[in-house]
């Protein structure tokens, strides 16, 4: 994990009078200025967004139905032994570190 905040990137906006005076009064009563009070905002909500997104959400049938095919003996499928088996004859044939990079 780097020590030092690095920041090489930058964002441009444009926005009314009344939304930036808002920003800076709120800014202002965060004691931040008003860079760090638009990242700290954005970088929240972004967070909110993508857990959001990555969050699987169940109903209770829906839990029961996970868990009863988990509980089920694995299954071979004989279409995805096959690409395993192939992919494991490349890696070997080619190495790892060629195979990852295609």
């Amino acid at each position: 994990m780097p020590t030092a905040d690095v920041r090489s990137e930058r964002l441009n906006m444009r926005l009314s009078p009344e939304a930036l005076a808002t920003i800076r009064e709120a800014a202002a009563a965060q004691q931040q200025d008003v860079s760090a009070f638009v990242l700290g905002a954005a970088m929240e909500r972004a967070r909110e967004v993508l857990l959001r997104d990555r969050v699987i959400r169940l109903t209770p049938r829906e839990l029961d139905q996970v868990e009863t095919a988990l509980a089920e003996e694995p299954q071979v499928v004989p279409e995805l032994a096959a690409l395993i088996a192939a992919v494991r004859r490349d890696t070997q044939k080619h190495g790892r570190k060629e195979f990852a990079t295609r």
